[in-house]
């Protein structure tokens, strides 16, 4: 034990050392985040505490589940976060990047002390030439999510929403990735074309019960040979924002005794934004196979499932999406928005999914949030998520979740 604490003592020093080093004179390096507390009331109790639902469907109660029939009411503060950037310019190339964690992990003593552990988020690296093509490398949102549509939303986050994650169908999964892409301006007043393309981390699965050998785990990416290679194509522009997108991947699981089998999986998504000021419109659709994993930052429908005629062979599971939306600006500093989700899988004969297995999603989120003392921001919604089963039960919660954030 003495040895180990003395290795990461001296591991420690030399970390300290290399973040406090000043960097050189041409760079930029800024530190920021920022704080938020959130407060939640819901009429039933959930499966998991505040920020841990989301629109993490699973979590909804059904209406056969009595004992989850009361109110509850939760405080957090795990959504605060920080993260540092860096930014340079080497031979006419701009250099940026950033590390970014967050303590919004469900490890940690939340009995006693309220310790919370951080979590890696985003760690990436990006070289613009001037000529417009740029690569990237690290870890960021997945190319096959709709962040272009909400990255001029006058609202912070992804999704000008309280909700730590999105309405149903959103697409915001983080993935270590390699993206090469190109921005051109397209004429005065016409704004820039985007087009970009990458290959990222694949696995099989968030909610998905191991397919194949216990060995093997496949929700991890063990197993997979064939990375995710993500296609985007965006028009950006101060009045309108639109992106389709098209994944295609394959699921590989590997059964007892070492043979494997494998499926091709596919996805296209396209969203918009139409901003008349003061009115700003959203509109996201979304169809896949075997990429339930990418859906809710979390995975609201498995990536497959098992045969039942023959348990050693999988089929990936189908599913599409929308949402639809508008924020109204009250003021420079004040928004009321509207979101309208829904998401439905296929029900697959080759599968046969019963029992408690998520089949539909809805949800409708409504807020008001707004901004004060420069660096401060509060935030109140309703939210509300209908759930149905693939044996035809439902469930449904609703909540009232405030959030006051500190930016810095």
């Amino acid at each position: 034990m003495g040895k180990r604490s003395l290795q990461f003592t001296v591991l420690a020093l030399l970390l300290a050392v290399v973040l406090l080093a000043p960097p050189p004179a041409s760079a930029g390096v800024t530190v920021g985040g920022y704080i938020k507390m959130e407060v939640q009331y819901s009429d039933k109790i959930t499966r998991v505490a505040l920020g841990d639902t989301g629109t993490v469907f699973v979590g909804v109660p059904l209406d056969t589940d009595k004992d989850r029939d009361n109110t509850q009411a939760v405080l957090d503060t795990r959504a605060s976060r920080i993260r540092a950037a860096f930014d340079d310019t080497v031979a006419g190339i701009k250099l940026s990047g950033m590390i970014e964690g967050d303590f919004f992990a469900t490890d940690g003593n939340g009995l006693t002390s309220n310790s919370r552990h951080l979590r890696l988020r985003h760690a990436f690296a990006r070289a613009d030439h001037p000529s417009g093509f740029f690569l990237m490398a690290g870890q960021y949102w997945s190319l096959f999510s709709e962040v272009n549509v909400f990255a001029s939303v006058p609202v912070i986050g992804i999704t000008p929403l309280v909700d730590n994650i999105g309405p149903a169908s959103t697409l915001l999964a983080r993935q270590p990735q390699l993206r090469v892409g190109w921005r051109s301006p397209l004429g005065p007043a016409m704004g820039l074309l985007l087009l970009e393309a990458d290959v990222e981390k694949s696995s099989v699965g968030f909610f998905t019960i191991d397919l194949g050998s216990t060995s093997v785990n496949e929700t991890q990416g063990e197993g997979q040979t064939t990375p995710l290679f993500v296609g985007k194509a965006s028009w950006l522009h101060s009045v309108f924002v639109a992106e389709a997108a098209i994944a295609l991947g394959n699921n590989t699981v590997v059964l007892p005794g070492g043979k494997d089998e494998s499926q091709g999986a596919w996805g296209f998504e396209a969203s918009a934004q139409v901003r008349i000021t003061p009115v700003t419109l959203l509109a996201h659709y979304v169809t896949q196979k075997g990429l339930g994993r990418l859906l809710g930052q979390t995975g609201d429908f498995p990536t497959a499932g098992v045969k039942l005629a023959d348990p050693t062979q999988f089929e990936n599971v189908e599913s599409q999406g929308f949402y639809v939306g508008a924020s109204f600006a009250l003021s420079p500093e004040t928004a009321i928005t509207a979101l309208y989700g829904w998401a439905k899988a296929d029900e697959d004969a080759s599968i046969g999914f019963t029992g408690t297995q998520i089949e539909k999603h809805q949800s409708i989120h409504v807020n008001i949030i707004h901004k004060f003392w420069k660096s401060w921001q509060a935030g109140l919604e309703y939210q509300r998520f209908n759930v149905e089963t693939f044996s035809g039960v439902e469930g449904d919660v609703n909540f009232l979740h405030g959030a006051l954030w500190y930016f810095f």
